[in-house]
């Protein structure tokens, strides 16, 4: 079982798709390790192509994948999914290090690409 230190940087999102009727969406990410560790960025105001720059820390105790969800902030009614995907960690495990494109294109959307999310991903035991 693979243990040890998992940080993610958002680093930015482009080509989101667009939620709102009126303006733009204000997109956030939720990182999903399980259902114990969930962590979101700040959302951005009506932008389809935001940066974040915002760093998270997991421990990592045997789980194998992070889920990767951008939603839409809504005031009024309940936040909207724009897109999701899932990272298989055994790479970052092995190699200690990815910075990636994670295309959006898991879910209800089939796979259509919802837009596409830039991450960095380090590993230490």
């Amino acid at each position: 079982m693979t243990k040890g230190i998992l940080r993610v940087t958002i680093v930015e999102a482009r080509d989101l798709k667009d939620k709102d009727i009126i303006g733009k969406s204000d997109p956030y990410v939720k990182l999903i390790l399980d259902k114990h560790n969930i962590q979101s960025t700040k959302h951005k105001s009506n932008n389809l192509n935001p940066t974040y720059n915002e760093q998270f820390i997991f421990n990592i105790n045997g789980q194998k994948k992070l889920e990767v969800q951008v939603w839409d902030k809504d005031t009024i009614l309940r936040d909207d999914l724009i897109g999701e995907d899932d990272i298989k960690l055994s790479e970052v495990f092995s190699k200690g290090y990815i910075d990636t494109w994670l295309n959006l294109t898991k879910g209800k959307f089939g796979i259509r690409s919802r837009g596409e999310i830039h991450l960095i991903l380090e590993f230490a035991q």
